[in-house]
């Protein structure tokens, strides 16, 4: 019993395999010498009070190296002491066992037990063994002391938090060992035992950004802090879909309908996405008197856009791109032709033309805003310009101003202002 409790106090809090068999076989053996009825075990078998003392003593051992980790084994061999109850099963055995029972589920397996100088002090003080023969009895050790473990208890279990709803999450994640090129992964929530050894944490998953913290800025006295991470858009978590059978690669389809706006809302918690989906992506919902009523294709550019702004997480560009609605429509009609909204759609196609030609990958990844969607603009401008009869031809003689067609009383001058700013 005394070999068992020096383990338990040594590798408290570690789930140490070696340590954990070896008292797991100390148990049986004393499981044994307590009811078989065979002559040798008779012979070997102490009095009632040392061998129950022993047995639960190791048992208690035993919980202390596999606290907070819920082992069935170690739990069933529990049950198992725990069954008998007769006239020599004192009330100190069943208060032992129950301890060993919530040590072995310590803080519903998000807790353990540290094995620092002053955790071991506190062990040693709440699991002394001597145990009580009476709810009442404080000879020998006052069962107030019993709760000193508290003083040991340490959070050692790896969680992941979502970021956008606080919901947490199981991800694979990949933990290096400090001491060697190796590493292990596993999922959280993770418990992490004492002599854990790691230099970092790495995220494993192409559904969330990438992570990777160092463990030391984790492990803050003898507590693990929280793991925040976020999910990229287009992805479900692990519980609902556990086998990636499900994304906005394959299951959004810009086909608009309900059945669109239903896969924006599953893969999207964003409210303006979703109003924009539901207006603009939706065949029921026909905005009157603009030029785009009749055109088929811009709700499908609705629903390229819609898919785009979830998939790259832009959501914030939806505002812009239906204020670009409005000028396409404006400038349709001849009554939004400005000197001022000229100059945003030149630096718009100004913008395209200089990505084209960078050789900067990060910046030739990034779409800012959808390239179909920036070639309607400039459409649309070409397109007007050449329906009040505004051309290069026409700017080589000043004297034709007053000669070019005007329409829906709009000046040529102003006409001629804006196609200047729009080919310099």
């Amino acid at each position: 019993g005394g070999a068992c409790l020096s383990l338990g106090l040594r590798y408290a809090g570690t789930a140490n395999r070696a340590a954990g068999s070896a008292i797991f076989e100390r148990i049986i053996w004393f499981l044994e010498l307590r009811d078989n009825k065979d002559i040798v075990t008779l012979t070997q078998r102490p009095d009632t009070c040392t061998l129950t003392t022993c047995l639960c003593t190791a048992a208690m051992s035993l919980a202390m190296v596999m606290a907070g980790t819920g082992d069935l084994d170690s739990f069933r061999l529990f049950r198992a002491i725990r069954w008998r109850c007769d006239e020599d099963t004192l009330y100190g055995t069943h208060m032992t066992l129950g301890a060993a029972i919530g040590l072995l589920f310590l803080g519903g397996g998000k807790y353990t037990l540290g094995n620092s100088p002053g955790d071991i002090a506190m062990l040693i003080t709440s699991f002394y063994p001597h145990y009580p023969v009476l709810s009442s009895d404080n000879q020998y050790h006052l069962q107030a002391l019993r709760h000193l473990y508290a003083l040991a208890v340490h959070k050692r279990i790896l969680e992941a938090v979502d970021v956008d709803n606080a919901d947490k999450v199981c991800i694979p994640i990949e933990l290096s060992l400090a001491k060697s090129n190796e590493s292990i992964e596993v999922t959280t929530p993770y418990l992490l035992a004492n002599d854990s050894d790691f230099a970092e944490i790495r995220l494993k998953s192409d559904r969330y950004y990438p992570v990777v913290i160092n463990f030391a800025d984790f492990n803050v006295q003898g507590n693990i802090s929280t793991l925040y991470v976020k999910r990229k858009a287009g992805h479900l978590d692990f519980l609902q879909d556990p086998n990636a059978l499900s994304s906005v690669s394959t299951t959004v389809e810009s086909d608009g309908g309900e059945s669109f706006l239903k896969s924006i809302k599953f893969f999207s918690n964003d409210a303006i996405l979703s109003s924009f989906a539901k207006y603009f992506c939706n065949p029921q919902y026909k905005i009157d008197d603009t030029s785009f009523e009749a055109d088929v294709s811009f709700e499908k550019l609705c629903n390229d856009i819609a898919h785009e702004c979830m998939k790259e997480e832009k959501t914030e560009i939806l505002p812009l791109y239906l204020k670009l609605f409005r000028f396409i429509d404006g400038i349709s009609k001849k009554n939004n032709i400005k000197i001022q909204n000229i100059w945003d759609a030149r630096l718009l196609r100004s913008y395209v033309e200089m990505k084209g030609r960078m050789d900067d990958t990060y910046f030739g990844l990034v779409n800012l805003l959808s390239r179909q969607l920036i070639a309607l603009v400039c459409e649309s401008v070409d397109k007007t310009f050449q329906d009040f009869g505004v051309d290069e031809t026409a700017l080589l003689s000043l004297d034709n101003y007053d000669g070019m067609t005007r329409k829906e009383g709009t000046t040529p001058k102003r006409i001629v202002e804006c196609f200047l700013v729009w080919c310099q």
